[in-house]
């Protein structure tokens, strides 16, 4: 055998199977391309696996996408894909850090990233499965609607009937015209409705009970007697309350008795 016959000899038998083995572009199975498929672009090539890509030189190959690159992973704790990167050899994973997981959760053991219903407390967590970016834990709250029962005060839900003094209050379950609760007994009022005891007296202060006439209400809730031109003592033209506690003519004006007059005097009929 000569030596251009022994060449040809040795190709057929090397070469010619490989060829066969490759897909034609008459075989079907490259009708939605794959590997060793003809082509002319890497779209010929069809949709490629997660973590990989085609290359195409006229014939498809694939490879690997590089770590950290984004995709969707088919194994999810819900019936939908979820977002994952890969992990350089193929595999889309959960997570590789915790900048690929949503903002405030981390990358846990076993490269997923943590849940809010992972049953662990984890990243921005403040218990488990609640707080940071998961949904509120019992009785904290962001904002006055997140407490159905009360009203949000430095991330706590309180309220105005628990018996103690937190919150705004500057009692038990009361506090000023500006906070949240009844206003306490001597603070300022505007209408009985503002009143932890239903009572804003005359003198625009919460009372234990409703003063009377030359009465003003105290910062202890009660009623003491007051002298002076009381503007509710409801005094005739003339009066103002005395030292008796009840309306008394000025100087000047007729009477009958001391008790009649501002001074307790009463001479020749005439407050003195």
């Amino acid at each position: 055998m000569n030596l251009r016959r022994l060449v040809a000899s040795v190709t057929a038998t090397l070469v010619f199977p490989a060829l066969a083995a490759l897909p034609s572009c008459s075989d079907p199975a490259c009708d939605d391309g794959g590997e060793g498929c003809p082509c002319t672009t890497g779209v010929e090539c069809g949709r490629p696996p997660a973590c990989t890509g085609w290359m195409c030189d006229g014939t498809c190959h694939s490879f690997n996408e590089r770590v950290g690159f984004r995709c969707m992973m088919d194994t999810c704790p819900g019936p939908d894909k979820c977002p994952g990167v890969c992990d350089g050899a193929g595999t889309c994973i959960g997570c590789l850090q915790d900048a690929d997981c949503k903002p405030g959760h981390t990358c846990e053991a076993g490269n997923v990233c943590s849940r809010c219903d992972d049953g662990v407390k984890n990243g921005d967590e403040t218990d488990v499965d609640c707080g940071g970016s998961c949904p509120l834990c019992p009785g904290t709250c962001n904002v006055d609607a997140d407490c159905p029962a009360g009203y949000c005060w430095e991330g706590l839900c309180v309220r105005c009937d628990d018996g103690i003094q937190n919150g705004d209050e500057t009692g038990v379950d009361c506090g000023s015209l500006l906070g949240h609760c009844p206003v306490c007994t001597g603070y300022k009022c505007e209408t009985d409705e503002q009143c932890a005891t239903g009572i804003c007296a005359a003198s625009d202060v919460c009372c234990k009970v409703v003063c009377d006439g030359c009465q003003q209400c105290e910062v202890d809730g009660e009623c003491v007697q007051i002298a002076g031109p009381i503007p509710w003592a409801g005094c005739l033209s003339g009066q103002i309350c005395g030292l008796a506690g009840t309306c008394a003519w000025k100087d000047g004006y007729p009477c009958t008795k001391n008790e009649d007059c501002l001074h307790l005097s009463c001479v020749n009929g005439i407050c003195d």
